[in-house]
């Protein structure tokens, strides 16, 4: 009888290593490794988050990639909350500022959808992801999110400016939405409750931006400038990106911390490369301090930091 108990034990053993490692070819194999997974997947949801958005370099800002203008350079990206933000009435600030700015009617199928959105005019930034187990002890995950940036010439100038006359800026004014879908591992498996999630993967992103640009009404030149004068244009692009970070893990809320890697790609239209709004030898010797042709398209080459709090379910 000891015998055959050892016998029975490794024969168990046996089936189980079996239905971790086979494909599934068999229908009554799939049918026990989907409910073993349906045991322990987590859908986790994301929301009022805080973000704060680098860049790869100095000269990588979008801005001073754009104008050429010094005082973007080294200059600061987003930073704040995009719903709910305690400084402001507004329940999604960012969509507000750009409404506010006359962006409206300039922007990209995704964010006119949603800006029928009753209430809201918009979509709230949020993330939503699955994760589920695998037969190699780690989960797999996929997710889809949204957030959105606004970077105001006069918030995100250079810190070395100094007390500079406004004029010497031209006036740039950018509303970007990314609507986002990601793949990622999770080393340590699925997340139990009060374990820790760390996760790593990548993603791509459709990004529609509008862009209010323009100058100032700038006294050195007056027969150029008497007036300040702008001009609205929208641009829309994929964008891949790397994702890692970490999380609580489990049931009902926690918090999760993750740093989205942007890719190189150049898809934000430069309207000064078409127009400079006066005449271009005014305008590069009075605002291009790099000289040279203006890019066509720019990027946004950094990383973007969300804070969020996690509902998981």
């Amino acid at each position: 009888m000891f015998y055959k108990n050892i016998l029975l034990i490794q024969l168990g053993l046996a089936f189980v290593i079996m239905l971790e490692l086979a494909p599934g070819v068999f229908a009554q194999e799939e049918g026990t490794v989907i409910q073993a997974v349906g045991r322990d997947e987590v859908w986790r949801i994301g929301f009022w988050e805080l973000v704060h958005q680098t860049f790869v370099n100095d000269d990588s800002h979008p801005f001073y990639q754009m104008t050429g203008t010094e005082r973007f350079r080294a200059g600061s990206g987003f930073f704040g909350t995009t719903f709910l933000d305690p400084g402001s009435t507004n329940l999604i600030p960012n969509v507000n500022y750009k409404n506010e700015d006359g962006h409206s009617g300039q922007d990209g199928i995704l964010t006119n959808l949603f800006s029928n959105i009753p209430l809201l005019g918009a979509i709230p930034t949020f993330s939503l992801e699955y994760i589920q187990p695998t037969n190699y002890g780690i989960g797999i995950g996929l997710g889809i999110a949204y957030t959105n940036i606004w970077l105001d010439d006069t918030q995100v100038r250079s810190a070395t400016t100094g007390a500079d006359p406004e004029y010497d800026t031209p006036i740039l004014r950018l509303a970007s939405h990314f609507y986002m879908l990601a793949a990622s591992i999770h080393p340590l498996g699925v997340p139990k409750t009060d374990d820790l999630d760390i996760f790593f993967g990548i993603g791509l992103s459709r990004v529609e931006s509008t862009l209010k640009s323009g100058i100032r009404v700038n006294p050195t030149i007056p027969e150029y400038a008497s007036t300040t004068q702008t001009q609205l244009n929208s641009s829309s692009g994929a964008l891949y990106f790397r994702r890692i970070g970490i999380a609580s893990g489990g049931k009902n809320f926690g918090i999760m911390l993750e740093f989205l890697l942007l890719g190189n790609e150049e898809f934000i239209e430069n309207p000064f490369a078409k127009s400079t709004i006066i005449d271009s030898a005014i305008y590069d010797s009075t605002y291009n301090d790099r000289g040279g042709a203006l890019p066509s398209k720019v990027g946004m080459p950094g990383g973007i930091t969300r804070f969020s709090w996690t509902y998981s379910f």
